[in-house]
């Protein structure tokens, strides 16, 4: 009685570990929700799809960066990331940033290079970024 009752227990067990298993499974290589980032494992070309895609980078602690997006394709073999529908962030140490925006754009995470495309605009406090245009041109000529 005793070691029928274990076989039928061993048995349920299998069951929902392969039951478990089946789910893993079937949901792999599909998408998942992380908050309100959704992200996409892909095929060849792209390796991965994020939706709302942010990026910050930190020097000692001090946000330099944010780089947002509404779509991000990763391309690791290239080490590149293509952007759609970009914001970038550029925090200014005391306190003031500027707000860059564009319709699409490049990022290489091992140069951290960002390269923007296609309606580029740039909000923010105008003094710093005259001045060095200035001084800029006065080199020039």
């Amino acid at each position: 009685m005793i070691n029928t009752f274990r076989k039928i227990l061993l048995l349920v067990a299998f069951g929902v570990i392969g039951l478990a298993g089946f789910y893993f499974l079937k949901n792999l290589n599909t998408s998942f929700d992380i908050g309100n980032v959704n992200i996409k494992a892909m095929g060849k070309g792209v390796d991965v799809e994020i939706e709302n895609f942010k990026v910050t980078h930190e020097n000692k602690g001090v946000k330099e960066w944010e780089l947002k997006a509404d779509l991000a394709q990763i391309y690791n073999g290239e080490d590149l990331t293509k952007l759609q529908n970009v914001e970038m962030v550029v925090h200014k140490e005391k306190g003031g940033q500027y707000i860059i925006s564009a319709d699409s754009g490049v990022y290489k995470s091992e140069t951290k290079d960002v390269t923007l495309d296609g309606n580029v605009k740039l909000l923010g406090p105008t003094g710093g970024l005259k001045k060095r245009l200035q001084a800029n041109s006065k080199k020039n000529e």
